[in-house]
């Protein structure tokens, strides 16, 4: 049997396309290790990251400048699953460090419309918020 090879010890590798453009890097230069897929203008398409702290996140960019982005993160206050829209359309799916859960809608103009949580003790709260973001009866 051969003896693996020995292992590759750097801070970043850089993985090019055959026009030289940076495709994929790995580093860990800086101290937070990452990963990142680039597309083809050189713009991020992927990038896995984990922070000071250990906490790891996972952020999905679109080729369309329009388009939605997504990120799948934990955070200081726990984990989510967010989808933004440039110029102000978000929504998300959080479960918090202390076991609440819920689901918010954010329309175009950045202004929150919708909650939906359940907390840790199972109680389910419905919020409707008008278009200024005050909540409704």
């Amino acid at each position: 049997m051969q003896a693996a090879p020995p292992p590759v010890v750097t801070q970043e590798l850089r993985i090019i396309d055959p026009e030289g453009h940076d495709r994929i890097v790995m580093s860990a230069a800086g101290g937070a290790p990452q990963i990142k897929m680039m597309r083809p203008d050189g713009h991020d398409g992927l990038a896995i990251t984990l922070d000071g702290a250990g906490r790891a996140s996972i952020r999905l960019a679109n080729p369309l400048a329009t388009g939605p982005k997504a990120a799948l993160e934990v955070d200081d206050k726990g984990a989510h699953v967010k989808f933004d829209r440039e110029g102000g359309a978000s929504s998300y799916l959080f479960l918090n460090n202390e076991g609440a859960s819920g689901v918010v809608l954010i329309d175009s103009q950045g202004v929150r419309r919708l909650n939906i949580t359940l907390d840790a003790a199972g109680t389910v709260a419905i919020t409707r918020f008008d278009a200024q973001g005050r909540a409704l009866p």
